[in-house]
């Protein structure tokens, strides 16, 4: 074998080897042990609401021939919306153009009407998730009314009204057709429960302003201050709820606040008060968000992390301001606080994003741990009201929205290592947009 054959033999075979080593290192996988993450961010901190549960009237009247029987009640205005949800609306369709605002008034008070009042404006293409229509495309209107007229009937068919009333610039009126067996087994429900249970009480109208007549009770009542030890919650779930990667969040803390933040987003929790403020400074508010999108995502927000922790209704929408408020409910009555973020839950949305959300971190819950006896209190009658109303030199009528009893939560800081919250009823009005108190010992020389 000459020199030339052995070198080309030797040659294929270190070819071939080449091949070989080659092949396998491209095909060689190395058996890694999988590192499990043993931290999780799925942060549950209350629960989750349907649309049935906040999106709900605060207020329920019957107007009889002679006399106005209404209650904030819960549990009354659950047995009309339970009837209801069992109900399919039909033949919805946008009459306002029929409408004068006077016309309006007259179809929402007139006798022989139940009336369902929401505490503010509300899209209809929203409420479809709460009860049924039959059309899929329904009028793209408001409404602060459900109005039941018992006496119109159109062939077999009961009258339901979907009405915004009291608006400055808007008026809206939906008419759709219930069964006339539906309508008939809601009035025999409903009248003698208004005209006999306790849970009602005797309104009177009076005209607040050019647009708006409102409902007080007659009578003045007895009602209970209550003071509670509430439960506080977890800052840091929140945290990992809503920054994005917790783990790249950093703390400060001062006497009275702790700050969390990363590289787009700040969480301050105020620790005298117990509310918190979360916002994306980066993410302008859409002004052009529409209010049933800024339902929806508002709703399905708070979801995400189970965020409500105690009773909250559906209590204003703003979409010009792109700004939704949740507000805490307790024995039937809505709850205020000179704090911002202690009594309601705000959001402010931009482009497909949350903007700002305040909240409070503590909960009241459903059973609530009384510190002392409750105290009776006194609250005036609605026409004490009406009358302190007109007689001040301060306030224009023509803004006054809305009245309603609630609550002042107010925290107990002589006891500064428990959280106690104070809580007395007083009346409220709405004054241009904005609920403000009325002192009782404001009202005790009128």
């Amino acid at each position: 074998m000459n020199y030339e054959k052995i070198k080309s033999i030797l040659l294929t075979v270190l070819v071939a080897l080449s091949i070989f080593l080659t092949w396998n290192l491209w095909t060689y996988q190395p058996e890694y042990d999988v590192i499990e993450s043993t931290e999780t961010f799925d942060v549950s901190i209350g629960e989750e609401r349907k649309e049935l549960e906040l999106i709900q009237p605060y207020k329920v009247f019957y107007h009889d021939d002679e006399q106005i029987m209404g209650s904030p009640n819960e549990t009354e205005i659950d047995k009309v919306l339970e009837q209801m949800s069992s109900w399919r609306l039909t033949d919805a369709k946008d009459i306002s153009s029929q409408y004068s605002q006077s016309e309006i008034e007259e179809l929402v008070h007139s006798p022989g009407r139940i009336e369902l009042v929401f505490p503010d404006s509300l899209p209809l293409s929203v409420y479809n998730k709460v009860i049924k229509f039959d059309e899929e495309n329904l009028p793209r209107t408001t409404f602060n009314r459900i109005i039941f007229d018992l006496n119109a009937k159109k062939g077999d068919k009961g009258m339901v009204y979907f009405v915004l009333y009291g608006e400055e610039d808007r008026k809206y009126v939906v008419e759709s057709k219930v069964d006339e067996e539906k309508m008939d087994s809601m009035q025999t429900m409903f009248v003698q429960r208004a005209l006999y249970n306790e849970n009602f009480r005797n309104y009177f109208a009076f005209k607040a302003n050019s647009r708006k007549t409102l409902l007080l009770p007659v009578k003045d009542e007895e009602y209970y201050s209550y003071k509670y030890s509430t439960e506080l919650l977890e800052a840091e779930d929140f945290m990992k709820a809503l920054f994005k990667n917790p783990i790249n969040v950093s703390k400060n803390s001062t006497e009275s606040e702790e700050i969390y933040r990363d590289s787009s987003s700040l969480m301050k929790v105020n620790t005298n008060v117990n509310s918190l403020s979360f916002v994306n400074p980066g993410v302008d508010p859409d002004r052009n968000i529409s209010e049933d999108l800024l339902v929806q995502n508002s709703i399905g927000f708070v979801n995400e992390h189970g965020g409500w922790t105690d009773r909250f209704k559906l209590f204003s929408v703003s979409p010009e301001e792109s700004k939704i408020e949740y507000r805490m409910f307790l024995m039937n009555f809505p709850v205020f606080s000179d704090t911002a973020g202690t009594t309601e839950i705000t959001q402010i949305w931009g482009m497909d994003t949350i903007h700002k959300y305040e909240r409070p971190y503590f909960r009241i819950g459903d059973n609530y741990t009384m510190f002392s006896k409750p105290n009776k209190i006194h609250i005036p009658s609605g026409y004490t009201v009406q009358q302190a109303l007109e007689e001040n030199k301060m306030i224009n009528m023509e803004f006054v929205e809305d009245i309603a009893l609630g609550y002042k939560l107010t925290r107990d800081m002589n006891f500064p290592d428990m959280l106690l919250y104070d809580l007395t009823p007083s009346w409220y009005y709405k004054y241009s947009g904005n609920w403000l108190r009325l002192p009782l010992e404001e009202l005790e020389g009128v």
